[in-house]
């Protein structure tokens, strides 16, 4: 180990440099620097087909190779979670780690180059994607946030069919009561009470179909109830039971089937991936990064 004079250590002709702060605590006799490369840059991910261009900065270090060893980008010198922790000058308690570096400024090039090769080969930035309505979520989006925007698409696709399906069943309703009143014109013994009880068994049952399409998933799962067994029908209205009640379960029975298409719609996602180019990589500064570890410590 060498002494902390400055003319001992490394020096590498247009690189600048910096020292990270020893941890607080840390027994300055018992370490030295050792070099590394530390790269400030900013990637930029972008898409057309997602309507992307996202950019975020980073910092990558590795130790500076020895000899004609390459750099290893996979095994950081340094944890930086931010700038601060660099100081522009060294701890003069502290020595200096000798070998034989990479000692110029074209070698610290070649040494950014491989990182450039190894992001554009491997760095990927993933956001989510459903197919069926083309909706990209946005970088760091939640996949909860993202399938609420997929679900409200899945509901404005679904809507018309669910018009029409109320439509068709108020139709059938309609029709029933035009038969019930045919029916009754033709009945000698047609009476008040008769009158009230037709009328009250439509008027549940309209409500119940109400009920069921004022929203999808109320509708549905509102569906499932059974009917209401406080509803008596009288002896001579068995016909119009079965008919009413078959109106209702069809209605429900497309109702499911409506918001079984709707759940398939509103949980369909896959991961979309977004790679570099070589050019979408854009090195701010290259600093010759001194790193304060255990004396003893070997690469």
């Amino acid at each position: 180990m060498t002494s902390g004079k400055a003319p001992d250590r490394l020096q590498i002709e247009g690189i600048a440099e910096a020292w990270l702060k020893p941890e607080s605590g840390s027994d300055s006799d018992s370490l030295h620097y050792r070099p590394a490369l530390l790269i400030e840059c900013t990637v930029k991910y972008r898409s057309l087909r997602a309507g992307l261009n996202h950019s975020e900065e980073r910092n990558y270090s590795a130790w500076l190779p020895e000899g004609d060893l390459a750099i290893d980008w996979d095994s950081p010198a340094a944890d930086l979670e931010d700038l601060s922790q660099l100081a522009p000058h060294a701890d003069p308690s502290i020595g200096y780690r000798t070998a034989a570096y990479v000692t110029s400024r074209a070698g610290v090039i070649d040494c950014v180059a491989e990182l450039i090769e190894k992001l554009v080969r491997t760095d990927r930035l993933s956001v989510f994607f459903n197919p069926v309505f083309g909706l990209f979520s946005a970088p760091g989006d939640a996949l909860e946030d993202f399938l609420g925007r997929v679900a409200d698409a899945a509901l404005g696709r679904i809507e018309p069919e669910l018009k029409r399906l109320r439509s068709r069943f108020e139709l059938q309703l309609e029709q029933l009561r035009e038969a019930q009143a045919a029916k009754g014109s033709f009945t000698e013994q047609l009476n008040l009470e008769s009158f009230i009880s037709n009328k009250l068994h439509f008027f549940e049952s309209e409500n119940r179909l109400a009920g069921m399409f004022s929203t999808l998933a109320g509708a549905v799962f509102g569906s499932a109830e059974p009917r209401s067994q406080e509803e008596t029908y009288r002896a001579d209205e068995a016909e119009l039971r079965e008919d009413l009640e078959r109106v209702e379960r069809e209605a429900s029975d497309a109702l499911r089937a409506l918001y079984d298409e709707y759940l398939a719609l509103a949980n369909e996602y896959d991961t979309f991936e977004i790679g570099l180019q070589p050019d979408n990589v854009q090195v701010i500064r290259r600093l010759l990064l001194w790193v304060p570890v255990a004396a003893e410590h070997k690469a």
